[in-house]
């Protein structure tokens, strides 16, 4: 564990063992998106036991807890999900999960344990806090459309106005104990395609009666893979590809039809309009023009997340505040996930950041999504230290405008 001078740090060791036991509750009971009944019944009894405002049923199954201060008008978020994964839970710990096919493989139940550690560090000194603090616990962020949207459309950021709003992921690609941010646009944007190819099924020893839509599959794929990136300026990323491809039986019949899915990742959605396009148009050339046919479902994923620039800086020295100048860091590169706190972020302004748990000495080095991911849960310490510190910085902010810019 980090050694240093931060109040917020020496509270959230203090909190600690609560927040372990409260994770590995979490841990042995998952939920999996918009079912999260008893995961937000636990959230809303710890923090009406803190003395916070509480309500649930939040855009479904989202609870929000605000916290007032003393004094001022700004209001600022830390936002935690609560949902899990359909995977089967394969850590070798006493808290596995005991829910078949349900698993915090993504470390939610993390996110929830710190999101309360920094409840207990704030309420703590609320007569020292100049403005509101919500505590937004969002369901289904792992299950699009997610719970994002529904939260905001009930009125989360209202009532009162929220100004800037937090949000932290682990991430086993950092070392653990630090933490990292990135200004500007965090994360990709992403698609998902359900494309069916038809032909005229048949006897193969009669190809002059058929239409192969394995072999038309086959021409989409490779022209799409080859020709899609080149509409695009240099250094822009993305990533296409296909994921799955089913189609016919035995070796002698040519089916009817071929069902591909797959995936677009790519940094805005202009840009992702441009492909779906481009991509449509080389499907429908080499289909149509075999004498084949095609559907093309799409189903969008997230926007890109954005960090507000000016609030990334701010974050980044309470940051510091609390671990130091040497385990704060800036990334510069694009990440190639997903999360639907970007429709938070484009209401008021926010950072989204992520506290490392990569140990490999202690073998926590599974990716997230990996029925096998876990963390040292000592670093829950630190994200509540810094969210702690970074709500408390924002609203100590003299403003003539309550938003940043």
């Amino acid at each position: 564990m980090i050694k240093n001078n931060s109040k917020f740090l020496t509270m959230a060791k203090d909190k600690l063992g609560f927040m372990r036991d409260i994770r590995r509750n979490f841990h042995r009971h998952p939920e999996l998106g918009m079912q999260e009944h008893k995961t937000a019944e636990l959230i809303a009894e710890v923090l009406r036991k803190l003395g916070i405002e509480v309500k649930t049923g939040i855009g479904g199954t989202g609870v929000v807890g605000l916290l007032k201060g003393n004094s001022g008008n700004k209001t600022v978020a830390l936002r935690a999900d609560i949902d899990a994964l359909p995977i089967e839970d394969q850590i070798e710990q006493n808290y596995v999960s005991e829910v078949p096919g349900v698993a915090h493989s993504c470390g939610h139940d993390g996110h929830i344990a710190i999101q309360i550690g920094a409840a207990m560090i704030l309420s703590s000194i609320r007569e020292k806090i100049p403005g509101n603090i919500k505590f937004i616990f969002q369901p289904s962020e792992d299950t699009i459309p997610g719970g994002a949207v529904p939260m905001i459309e009930d009125g989360v950021l209202h009532n009162p106005e929220v100004n800037a709003i937090f949000s932290l992921h682990l991430y086993p690609l950092f070392k653990e104990g630090t933490a990292v941010v990135k200004a500007g646009t965090v994360s990709l944007t992403s698609l998902s395609f359900n494309l069916t190819i038809s032909g005229r099924g048949g006897h193969i020893a009669m190809p002059h009666k058929i239409v192969n839509p394995i072999l038309l599959s086959a021409l989409v794929i490779s022209h799409a893979e080859s020709v899609l990136p080149k509409g695009l300026e240099p250094g822009e990323p993305i990533i296409f590809d296909f994921g799955s491809i089913h189609g016919g039986t035995v070796g002698n019949i040519i089916p009817s039809e071929v069902n591909l899915k797959g995936n677009i990742r790519i940094s805005s959605t202009e840009l992702m309009n441009k492909m779906t396009e481009h991509f449509e148009k080389l499907i429908k050339g080499i289909v149509i023009s075999n004498d084949g046919d095609y559907t093309l479902e799409l189903l969008n994923g997230y926007p890109p997340i954005v960090n507000n620039p000016e609030l990334s800086l701010m974050w980044k020295r309470s940051a510091e505040k609390v671990l130091g100048k040497d385990r704060v860091f800036e990334y510069d590169k694009i990440m190639p996930i997903g999360d639907d706190v970007a429709y938070f972020h484009q209401h008021v302004p926010g950072v989204y950041w992520w506290l490392g748990t990569k140990n490999e000495k202690k073998g926590y080095t599974n990716p997230l999504h990996s029925p096998k991911f876990d963390f040292n849960e000592d670093v829950m310490a630190i994200g509540a230290a810094i969210q702690a510190q970074a709500a408390l910085d924002f609203l100590s902010i003299k403003t003539s405008n309550q938003n940043v810019k």
